[in-house]
């Protein structure tokens, strides 16, 4: 994991870096709807952090948290790269991640997981804690876990 790296957003440069992956993963993989995959939130110093993961300096993932107030953090807009699938990177993401939100001394991570990536984020100590519903046409759950 020492390949690995979690960027911090901080300039346009590396906030289109988080939407170009995006885009590649969502978009044009899964055939989301671009309106739906990018919104207002998509910008630098509103109400989400945006991060990305690379791998020996190449983008791999990406993700955003947003703060909801009272010591919740959401995870949103988790992705990594097809290239860079099964060899840790998400899971590398995920800690990171829970450190900071940690350090922010958020209590709470949520998410709106996809159905088919529930068992990984079980595995990273996660838990559902809803019914199956519809996000952009495709079947996600809620998910949470206290740190």
């Amino acid at each position: 994991m020492s390949d690995f790296a979690l960027v911090s957003v901080s300039d346009a440069k590396d906030l289109e870096i988080c939407k170009s992956i995006r885009r590649r993963v969502f978009i044009d993989e899964q055939g989301v709807d671009e309106s739906l995959e990018l919104d207002e939130h998509d910008v630098l110093g509103g109400k989400c952090r945006h991060f990305y993961a690379a791998v020996k300096g190449i983008p791999a993932g990406a993700c955003r948290v947003m703060d909801k107030g009272e010591g919740i953090a959401k995870l949103q807009r988790f992705c990594v790269l097809s290239e860079f699938r099964m060899i840790g990177v998400g899971r590398f993401m995920l800690e990171k991640l829970e450190q900071i939100c940690c350090a922010q001394e958020y209590k709470k991570i949520e998410m709106g997981a996809q159905c088919h990536a529930v068992p990984f984020y079980e595995k990273c100590g996660y838990s559902v804690v809803s019914g199956v519903f519809l996000d952009a046409g495709i079947e996600h759950v809620k998910m949470e876990k206290y740190l």
